[in-house]
């Protein structure tokens, strides 16, 4: 079961003045259980990409498939596979309208015809992995909240529709770093937990680093490399260069060091990690 992309392009306002090729030829699929980040440099086609993975888009060339069926074929098949892909776009607090929290969470369960049980456990559910208690939150309007918060409710109110596939466009993007820990940290734990398949648009490297488990790289309208993130990192740094991105900080300083004679682990991705590494390839050259 998998999201499939065959030779997929898309191009803004065709046959105008203002006619613009946003996706070229891609060829993709992505499994269920993965993680992929996906990341490029502003306007290199990846908020196009991500859109097309629930029909949101329809490509002007090609086919996307969600666990076999067409995104772009009528009928209540294509519309069943639609509803098994989550779309959180940048700033999802934007979305926000209903008076309190819990019925904002509600409003994509209720519109699934669910029973009032189960809708009632969906939105508990999903308060808990937003982190919010739902006897103190329920109640409450969602525009009392911080903006971290706020984002939190959005992003739970598509985790209530329990997709199987979770496309996160920037959920990060105007957080301070704390907001930034807690959004990964729960999409991290809900991956763990359910299996859902996530795919994550996003600038930062470090959390691409350590959370993908599959990277893309895109550029112009095309997915120049595709891979484990470590692979990408190790071999790819001038590609990476060119589509206007850069390996992780932790990645380029293990590498300096690596090239300087110190004996460290260049596989490691998070700065913990980092510290040891460089601590006891310090301490073995101490002890020599």
């Amino acid at each position: 079961m998998s999201i499939k992309l065959t030779n997929v392009s898309y191009t803004y306002m065709p046959g105008t003045p203002y006619e613009r090729h946003a996706l070229k030829n891609i060829n993709l699929e992505i499994q269920r259980g993965e993680f992929v980040g996906i990341i490029g440099h502003t306007g290199s086609g990846k908020s196009t990409l991500v859109q097309h993975l629930n029909g949101l888009i329809k490509p002007t060339a090609g086919t996307v498939t969600v666990d076999g069926a067409d995104l772009n074929a009528k009928g209540p098949e294509a519309k069943q596979a639609r509803l098994k892909v989550g779309m959180v776009f940048q700033y999802p607090e934007h979305q926000l309208f209903e008076e309190t929290i819990a019925a904002d969470i509600a409003f994509g369960p209720k519109n699934l015809s669910l029973s009032a049980d189960e809708i009632d456990r969906r939105v508990r559910q999903a308060m808990k992995f937003a982190g919010l208690d739902y006897d103190t939150y329920a109640g409450r309007s969602p525009f009392q909240l911080s903006g971290g918060q706020m984002r939190r409710v959005a992003i739970a109110g598509v985790v209530a529709l329990e997709p199987d596939y979770l496309i996160l466009d920037e959920p990060s993007a105007g957080l301070d770093p704390r907001g930034r820990d807690e959004i990964f940290g729960e999409i991290r734990e809900l991956h763990k937990r359910t299996g859902t398949t996530v795919v994550l648009v996003t600038h930062n490297m470090e959390e691409v680093a350590r959370l993908a488990t599959r990277l893309i790289v895109m550029k112009r309208g095309e997915a120049i490399l595709d891979g484990r993130p470590l692979d990408i990192f190790r071999a790819s740094r001038a590609a990476l260069l060119a589509a206007g991105v850069d390996v992780p900080l932790v990645t380029s300083l293990l590498g300096e060091l690596k090239a300087h004679g110190l004996d460290v682990d260049e596989t490691v991705l998070t700065p913990d990690k980092a510290a040891e590494t460089i601590f006891d390839a310090a301490r073995r050259r101490a002890s020599c």
